[in-house]
């Protein structure tokens, strides 16, 4: 099924919840802010959270640095 994460199209599996597709691309878990169909989505929500298509995800990620 298809979905658009950070403003690009993606495939993903049908059965796929927000944690199995961030643990997917690697994301670093502890510094990440998902936004799903345009509302913040908690960090307790992600695993329970499964995917549709359609659904709209972005995915932030903060850096420290200088």
């Amino acid at each position: 099924m298809q979905i658009v994460v950070n403003g690009e199209a993606q495939e993903i599996l049908s059965d796929c919840t927000v944690f199995q597709l961030l643990k997917n691309q690697a994301v670093t878990l502890n510094a990440t802010v998902v936004e799903h169909n345009g509302k913040i989505l908690k960090q307790e929500y992600w695993q329970g959270t499964p995917l549709q298509a359609g659904d709209r995800l972005e995915i932030l990620i903060f850096m420290g640095g200088g």
